[in-house]
């Protein structure tokens, strides 16, 4: 995940509540096991310290169902709820934490929308867009001509005419549709383009997009503006491409970690102290993760998210007046948000203290 969509959360003092849970309302009793989940959690995070203002800030929030298999990620301080997402799928485990930096690292595998990416569903008179870029959502409507659109039976030179004109019509509500795609796409440095919609239409629109946005298109064959239309089968094929988009931009990056490692004076390190050496000069594009590997090792950190170190008197040589110990799977993800570096949980045992980074350069 690119952490940089985090930005204005990590700016915010804490302590934090950081809670993480299955939403999912798929049953019958879905509410009511909702309900109980969040009892118990609420509990937990009580005994941890968190304030009352907080706990009814989430109360707000929490049991708002979603819709079939989801989680939950609710980040809140002093009465405010900072962050509220439903994930595309449950957390492994329920988790709720109270701590002086927000626990961000379940997010790194558990959001996808992440990928920036522009759908659009489209028929002959018009279409809805939708762009998503980190939490933004962008909604927009193109109305094109709707007469002609209809061609009818018969000949001579009248019936052609009105032919050319529904067809010239069409023509020109495809490219209306197509300049507002192409506008989003790059607007939201978009990495996908989705057309759904009527295939006569798709095929308007596809001719009259640009390079640009034909390079990062695909096309799914369902979904519709007209009543009755496939929605669920449209938003789950965008869900799977999305999903395959981030994974494999994460297998990218994992092997690209690997090969850098391998290399003498790669750009690649693994270990605490030379990945807080690299986050604290800003020097990390990807920080990666073997959750549960980092385990409960410390790091220390000033009034800025990237000023770390593994001691204390290393941060007090730097100048830094107000240090603090926190754990290091909050910190290094807050370090890597604040400056704007993916962060990647991943199955690598063999990962040294359970954290590496591949650097921005050596």
């Amino acid at each position: 995940m690119d952490m940089s969509t985090l930005a204005g959360l990590i700016r915010e003092r804490g302590p934090f509540a950081s809670l993480y849970l299955d939403a999912s309302h798929d049953t019958e009793d879905a509410a009511k096991a909702l309900e109980l989940r969040w009892r118990g959690l609420r509990e937990d995070l009580q005994r941890q310290g968190a304030d009352a203002d907080t706990l009814a800030a989430i109360d707000e929030r929490v049991t708002r169902p979603a819709v079939g298999k989801a989680g939950r990620a609710v980040i809140a301080a002093h009465g405010r709820v900072l962050l509220d997402l439903v994930l595309p799928r449950p957390p492994a485990a329920d988790s709720a934490r109270w701590s002086n930096l927000p626990h961000v690292l379940p997010l790194a595998n558990s959001t996808t929308t992440n990928v920036p990416h522009v759908v659009v569903l489209v028929d002959r008179a018009g279409a809805d867009l939708h762009g998503y870029s980190g939490q933004r959502h962008v909604e927009q409507e193109v109305q094109g001509a709707r007469h002609p659109l209809n061609k009818v039976g018969g000949g001579g030179y009248s019936h052609r005419r009105l032919q050319n004109n529904v067809e010239e019509t069409a023509r020109r509500n495809a490219a209306l549709v197509a300049e507002a795609a192409d506008a989003l796409v790059g607007e939201l440095n978009a990495r996908l383009l989705v057309l759904g919609g009527e295939v006569q239409a798709r095929t308007g629109v596809k001719d009259q997009l640009s390079t640009r946005c034909r390079d990062v298109l695909i096309e799914v064959d369902s979904g519709g503006l007209a009543a009755g239309s496939d929605d669920e089968a449209f938003d789950s094929a965008v869900r799977s491409l999305v999903a395959q988009y981030q994974a494999d931009l994460e297998n990218d990056v994992v092997e690209e970690f690997t090969t850098e490692r391998d290399r003498p004076r790669g750009r690649a390190v693994q270990g605490l102290e030379p990945v807080v050496a690299a986050l604290r000069e800003a020097n990390v594009a990807a920080l990666l993760v073997a959750d549960p590997a980092l385990g409960d090792r410390t790091v220390w950190t000033g009034d800025e998210p990237a000023q770390l170190a593994l001691a204390e008197s290393d941060l007090r040589a730097m100048g830094v007046e107000h240090a603090g110990e926190h754990r290091a799977d909050e910190a290094l993800p807050t370090a890597a948000a604040a400056i704007g570096a993916q962060v990647l949980v991943v199955d690598d045992t063999q990962l040294a203290e359970g954290v590496g980074a591949l650097l921005r350069h050596t």
